[in-house]
């Protein structure tokens, strides 16, 4: 029994003296953390690139329109068609862009002129919308566009579905004191 001990003693000694696998296991263990951190920080990237064109895009559509006179249906096409542009290579089919035009009477009070809008429902004519204070002076008109995209990233659309994104602008016409709207 004394030489059973021994020889197993002798045996987990030069075990746990052994080193050959250790960088090995080490690698096992922190492989499955380091690709959690380098798959995040790609997702967060996209996101964050969506954002920023989803930035751009709004206003892209806000500056067009402002420094129109009068916009028809073909422009409005050149414009959402630009938008889908500007978002790529991110798809349009969650990008929702609307844009009217907004005026305000002689009291102050700010209605919907003109709507448009892609991939969404534009504002009815005639209907109260509601702009920061101070931004439009009675008789004035201001040209609002508000972008909203849902960014799902190949991941994490199995742990969290989309991030939506929204932005505002508000732009004075340029050109004429209220932007027209045709067919």
């Amino acid at each position: 029994m004394a030489l059973f001990f021994s020889k197993t003693s002798s045996l987990a000694r030069t075990l746990f003296k052994r080193n050959e696998g250790t960088s090995s296991v080490e690698f096992a263990l922190l492989l499955p953390l380091m690709l959690s951190i380098y798959f995040g920080a790609v997702e967060f990237s996209n996101a964050l690139l969506a954002d920023r064109k989803l930035n751009k895009t709004g206003s892209a559509v806000a500056d067009l329109v402002a420094q129109a006179v009068v916009i028809d249906d073909n422009l409005m096409d050149d414009i959402f068609d630009a938008s889908t542009t500007i978002m790529e290579p991110f798809g349009s089919t969650t990008l929702t862009v609307v844009v009217a035009s907004v005026v305000a009477d002689e009291n102050s009070v700010t209605t919907v002129d003109w709507s448009d809008a892609l991939n969404g429902t534009a504002f009815a004519p005639g209907s109260p919308y509601v702009l920061p204070a101070g931004l439009a002076a009675a008789g004035s008109s201001v040209i609002v566009a508000e972008a909203t995209y849902t960014y799902t990233s190949p991941i994490g659309q199995y742990l969290t579905g989309g991030i939506t994104f929204t932005n505002q602008y508000f732009l004075r016409p340029r050109r004429t004191s209220a932007v027209g709207r045709t067919s």
